[in-house]
């Protein structure tokens, strides 16, 4: 690994962990409709380390919730959100948002 990797790593780590949360609390919100739902459950499975999911406080909205995990993702060093599963889940919140409710 090269220094520049090392710096970047962590973050890379965090910035996934934080969104697949958001994603999760968006699956489990009863008031995002069933594709929606299935689209954030996609992305937060696919950026998910081995384990449980971080718990993060669900909110009312679940948009709110997919929004902030495509913000956390948007923010990443372009070579970390070029990552094929990083670009897979967002697409997936993308999906999420246009989805009928």
């Amino acid at each position: 690994m090269s220094s520049t990797d090392n710096g970047h790593r962590p973050d890379l780590l965090t910035a996934r962990a934080e969104a697949a949360a958001l994603f999760a609390a968006a699956a489990r919100n009863e008031k995002a409709g069933p594709t929606a739902q299935l689209h954030c459950l996609t992305a937060a499975t696919t950026l998910a380390p081995p384990g449980p999911v971080p718990a993060t406080a669900d909110s009312t909205d679940p948009d709110r919730l997919i929004e902030q995990a495509l913000r956390v993702l948007g923010n990443l060093p372009a070579h970390d959100f070029a990552h094929p599963d990083v670009l897979a889940a967002a697409q997936h919140g993308h999906r999420a948002l246009r989805a009928p409710r």
